[in-house]
């Protein structure tokens, strides 16, 4: 109990310095778990571990993020998505929404392996210049992209699905097609929300949902930014790397950018002089949120390896009146939202889960239906948690921060949430 006390005053104090801007993620990321640690009686041999381990599992991760921003970057730069730009401001007409749809079109597809980081990578880097020029707000374009990725996050291959059916004992295959009636419902949402958000207003700009956005393409640059050879060159560097992300090599995704920017920095820059100095400079965009990504890990090895996630989900289920015993999995989904970001991905379903399981059984409530319930809420609450580290790739790419993803997106994830819980309800997928 003392542990999940200490934890849960850990998450409220981070929450309300990241959204409110009190403190910047780095220092609360690394600051906030060391007095957390200390306070729970944590020794330094202790502490040491927990740091190691959530340093450890963030590695990876962080080095994406390094060279994949620089990438993207340089790519930006040097003008390769600028006829993209232009195509779709010159095709859509008066219809802004069409290109928010587009958006949805392009994360179904960069999500099929089921990453978040590499959807983010694909998707944001393609559509922030045409958002950019109608003056669309960083976490309006962000919240639409999160909102399609909640819906594909939980494909039978993707990490959520499983760790549900192997909690739940069964088959993959079999509980998606049990859930697909939600799925469906889910993306229906993601479609409301595209088109919603490509109503809201737009800062700064002037624009709204009337003016030809042919208009725009009149601001585009009359000359390239490279010659035609080099345009191809770095076209065809991209196009073999997004290869290389989709088909399963065997080489870590964070890998594969290193190379392509290794190739990407030759192959524009020919003396060591200039590329060393456009290195530095593509590193000093990522290096912040670098760091922030390090500490997150020093958060994630603090709560996970002294036990708070698990005390603190087991607390949540002591909490509730007896009453709801029979209802607790659905009562639970009302909040999972909030309970992912909180607990995070892995102990929301190794920890929380089999705890409701056991709760409910007893009352005729299968173990698939729990799975079923929790997989098709929580998964709202993955893309803007403080605590999944590929959020932060996101954030970044989109031009804003985490606090202000959260306050903006945080509302429309959970109310999109619980409408799936009470359709899923009529639907018979979720047994009340």
């Amino acid at each position: 109990m003392y542990l999940a006390i200490i934890g849960f005053i850990l998450i409220i104090i981070l929450m309300f310095v990241l959204i409110g801007e009190k403190m910047s993620p780095p220092m609360a990321f690394i600051i906030l778990p060391l007095i957390a640690a200390v306070i729970s009686g944590a020794s330094i041999a202790d502490i040491s571990l927990y740091v190691n381990d959530g340093l450890a599992s963030i590695l990876n991760t962080a080095v994406l993020f390094l060279f994949s921003i620089s990438f993207f970057t340089l790519m930006s730069e040097q003008g390769l998505f600028d006829p993209l730009v232009d195509f779709v401001i010159s095709k859509v007409g008066n219809k802004i929404t069409a290109i928010f749809i587009a958006v949805l079109l392009v994360a179904v597809v960069s999500h099929l392996d089921g990453s978040g980081a590499s959807t983010y990578l694909i998707v944001i880097p393609a559509f922030k210049p045409i958002m950019d020029k109608l003056g669309v707000r960083p976490v309006v374009f962000l919240g639409t992209v999160v909102g399609l990725m909640s819906a594909m996050n939980i494909i039978p291959w993707g990490g959520p699905t499983i760790r549900s059916a192997s909690v739940a004992g069964v088959e993959v295959s079999e509980l998606y097609s049990f859930i697909f009636p939600a799925v469906i419902v889910m993306f229906l949402l993601a479609i409301v929300n595209a088109v919603i958000n490509s109503r809201r207003k737009r800062e700064g700009s002037g624009v709204d949902g009337n003016i030809n956005i042919a208009d725009l393409a009149d601001t585009a640059d009359a000359e390239p930014k490279t010659s035609k050879g080099l345009y191809i060159y770095n076209l065809v560097v991209t196009l073999i790397m997004l290869a290389l992300l989709f088909i399963d090599t065997g080489l870590p995704m964070h890998f594969i950018f290193m190379v392509a920017y290794a190739f990407a920095i030759l192959g524009n820059f020919r003396s060591v002089k200039e590329q060393g100095k456009k290195i530095q400079e593509y590193g000093n965009n990522a290096i912040v949120m670098t760091m922030t990504l390090f500490a997150v890990g020093i958060f994630i090895g603090v709560i996970e390896g002294s036990g708070m996630v698990e005390a603190m989900a087991t607390t949540i289920i002591n909490a509730l009146p007896e009453f709801i015993a029979p209802h607790t999995h659905w009562f639970l989904a009302l909040f999972s939202v909030p309970l992912m970001m909180v607990l995070g991905t892995d102990a929301f379903y190794f920890a929380l889960l089999p705890i409701v399981i056991g709760i409910v059984e007893p009352f005729g409530i299968s173990a698939s239906t729990v799975a079923a319930t929790f997989l098709i809420t929580g998964t709202y609450g993955t893309y803007i948690s403080p605590t999944v580290a590929a959020n932060y790739v996101g954030v970044s790419l989109a031009g804003t921060t985490i606090g202000e993803h959260i306050k903006a997106n945080l509302p429309i994830m959970w109310a999109a949430s619980i409408i799936t819980l009470i359709a899923a309800t009529l639907l018979g997928v979720v047994q009340f």
